[in-house]
Parts: structure tokens; sequence; C-alpha cells
């Protein structure tokens, strides 16, 4: 057996160890102007793959495009045909969490005023013509991508089964926490919004996790407290089952609290002023800094 000299075998392991990191996945950029990110194979909504089109709704909406050929395409989707062409769990998450932010960033900007009267109608309302079907932007989230979850249990609950049969049709088999980190509904404590593609999803997800957390966790060592999102105390049971324990473990996976460390967690209150235009850019590991 060949046995490395030891500095090589050091340097080896520290890659083993470091290199799931910001410089092995990805990063998050927010230049200005935000560039166009995604060119469909054809001008032709529907000659393009569904999932690409979601993308490619996302990059329209935040470049203020027209939105009406894409509401357009939404609505005249087979759903068959749609759950077909989403065969992979990566395929599922990007068109949903797509679909979710697009037509999202669409309401806010074409009219605030039911988000600003009423959060609880503005999320529940059946105002997504999709597939045949209309679905509100809570049946997506709390439907599709959290399988059923109810939001006054914090997820321990799901009840898919009283759910539409178009919700239970396109429900994920598992729930990502990561979707809580990508998924804008338009208030200021929101992550930013950027089009995701199946090929690049896990690193998407793992990026603008860790970038949400840098921004929204703050870690004092003297006190034994770390301050930490809403969203881990909101949907508590998606992050490994909930307990403050997996919780630090998913905060120390994403190199925002040191390794050993078991703070108290302190839940930061959200902030639901309105925002729009909160957008990012993905650049894959290997581009120029």
């Amino acid at each position: 057996m060949n046995v490395p000299a030891l500095p090589a075998l050091l340097a080896l392991l520290f890659a083993m160890v470091v290199l799931p990191s910001d410089a092995a996945a990805g990063r998050i950029e927010r230049p200005a102007p935000l560039p166009r990110v995604i060119t469909l194979a054809s001008p032709v909504l529907a000659a393009n793959d569904p999932v690409q089109v979601s993308a490619a709704f996302v990059d329209a909406v935040i470049h203020d495009d027209a939105a009406t050929p894409f509401l357009v395409y939404f609505q005249s989707l087979d759903a068959a045909a749609l759950q077909r062409a989403l065969d992979t769990p990566p395929r599922q998450l990007a068109f949903w969490i797509n679909v979710y932010n697009g037509y999202t960033q669409h309401f806010l900007k074409s009219d605030p005023a039911l988000f600003l009267a009423d959060r609880r109608a503005y999320f529940s309302k059946a105002q997504i013509a999709l597939a045949g079907d209309r679905v509100s932007l809570e049946d997506i989230e709390h439907g599709v991508l959290r399988r059923g979850a109810t939001i006054y249990t914090l997820g321990h609950v799901r009840t898919l089964m009283f759910r539409s049969a178009f919700i239970q049709q396109f429900a994920v088999a598992a729930v990502d926490y990561r979707i809580h980190f990508a998924l804008n509904c338009g208030a200021a404590s929101c992550p930013a919004v950027m089009p995701y593609t199946a090929e690049t999803l896990d690193a998407q997800l793992d990026a603008i996790t860790r970038d949400y957390l840098a921004r929204e966790t703050h870690y004092d060592a003297a006190r034994g407290e770390m301050r930490v999102p809403a969203l881990l105390r909101w949907f508590s049971a998606d992050f490994d089952g909930g307990s403050a324990k997996a919780k630090r473990r998913i905060l120390q996976g994403h190199g925002v609290l040191p390794q050993g460390s078991s703070p108290k967690l302190i839940y930061r209150p959200y902030d639901w002023t309105l925002r729009v235009r909160n957008y990012a850019l993905f650049a894959p590991s290997g581009l120029p800094q």
C-alpha cells in the first residue's frame, strides 16, 4: 500500500473537510445590474422543458419583462404531461420554487394591495391558473413543497390526504428544509430570488442557505446564545425533526456555528415589510471571483 507523505495526506484531509463550501459548490452574488441567466432553446414557450420555462419566468420577472406569455403557458400545461416532466426531485423542486417565486414577484409588482391589507388572504387566494387548476401560494408552499404540512403545528402534522387531488398529485415525496431559504414571499426577511435549474439545484440550495443563514444569524459565544431566523421555528419539524440539537447540527453544517458549540437558540422576529426586487445570482464554482 502506497502511503502518501504527511503534508499531502493533510492537504487531502483538509480538502475533504473544507471543499463542500462556497468554493466547491458556488456562491451567491448580487451584481448590479443583474445579468440574464436563462436561455431557452426555442422562442416558443411550449416547445421547451417546463422546468427551464419556470426558470425563464423568474428571470423575466426579475428583469420586468412581460409576464403574460408565461402565465398563458402555465395555464395551458397538461397536468399529466407536467407530472411526467417533473420526474426527479431536483426537477420537482426547481419547478415549484420558480413558480412560487415568479408569481410572487409578478403579483407584488402588479398590485401589492392584498398583501398589504391581508397577508393571510393573499397567500390563500387561488390566484394561480396552472395545468387546468387554480392554486394558491399556500398550496404550493405547504401543500406541494411541504407535503401537506399544517402551518400551525410547526410542521409536525401533515394532512396531505385532505388536500385537493391536484396537490396530492404533485406533492414531493420528502421535504427538503432548504426550500425555506429559497422561497420568497415578498417580505423584507425573505431570502433573495433567483432562477433555479434542475442541473444545479443542489448547489444552488446549499449556496442560498449559507447566504441566508450568514445574514440572518448571530452567534454570541460569551452569552451562549445564537439568534436564528424565525423560519427555523415556524417550520421546525422540517429541520430534521425540529430538535434544538438537529437545528444546531444544520447551522454547523452550513458554517455559521462552530462545531462542538451548543448555544441556546433565540428566534428573531420576522420583518414583514414589503420588499420586491430582492434578487441574487448563483455563481458556480470555477467562475472568476
